[in-house]
């Protein structure tokens, strides 16, 4: 079963390398920053998707102190962040399903096959699998105030500007102290890294 899942996945996946996810234009960033100038603030990828525009561009027009995108090539440095976390949410979505799984974030390393991309996560979690680093074109931290208070995450972009997946801290006004500093550490190391995209 594995064997199959893993060959389903390079399918999916393909080989091609794409440019990159596209940046806002001027224009673009306006009218994101426009929906974006109320709370609660939506997800990024339910902008997206009332705007008719791709992930990649509300995240990046959003401004500083609400998002901030480093390109994909820095994967495996953010991910080892999220192991510091207490508590962590990934949202998967596949069409109009969304799966939320709640678990720590687990350590993982590249694969030692020849040929292999694949970042393999540790098991002894919920959260479990293979992911391709080449495939995520950018990361981008958000600090939204959702509809049922705070939401602080990570979106993990693909080559073509919409989400791959997502893992946040959890919504809501009671999160713990210790997981809020935890996040700002995650947050600190986006910001000193180079940007997904120039400043607007």
């Amino acid at each position: 079963m594995r064997n199959l899942l893993m060959t389903a996945a390079l399918l999916a996946a393909g080989t091609a390398e794409a440019a990159g996810p596209a940046c806002a234009t001027a224009e673009q960033a306006r009218v994101v920053r426009e929906a974006y100038g109320t709370t609660p603030h939506k997800a990024t990828f339910m902008a997206a998707a009332e705007l008719k525009l791709p992930e990649s561009v509300v995240a990046s027009a959003l401004p500083a102190e609400l998002a901030v995108g480093v390109p994909g090539s820095e994967f495996q440095q953010v991910w080892a962040s999220l192991q510091g976390w207490d508590q962590a949410t990934t949202l998967l979505r596949q069409g109009a399903h969304i799966f939320e799984i709640a678990s720590r974030v687990p350590a993982g390393k590249m694969s030692e096959r020849p040929g292999s991309k694949f970042f393999n996560l540790e098991h002894g979690t919920a959260l479990n699998g293979h992911l391709r680093p080449d495939q995520v074109g950018a990361i981008y931290g958000v600090r939204l105030q959702g509809g049922e208070g705070p939401l602080r995450g990570l979106v993990f972009l693909d080559q073509q500007g919409q989400g791959a997946f997502s893992i946040f801290t959890g919504e809501g006004q009671n999160q713990p102290p210790a997981v809020v500093a935890q996040f700002e550490k995650t947050w600190a190391l986006l910001t000193s890294l180079p940007r997904a995209c120039p400043p607007l």
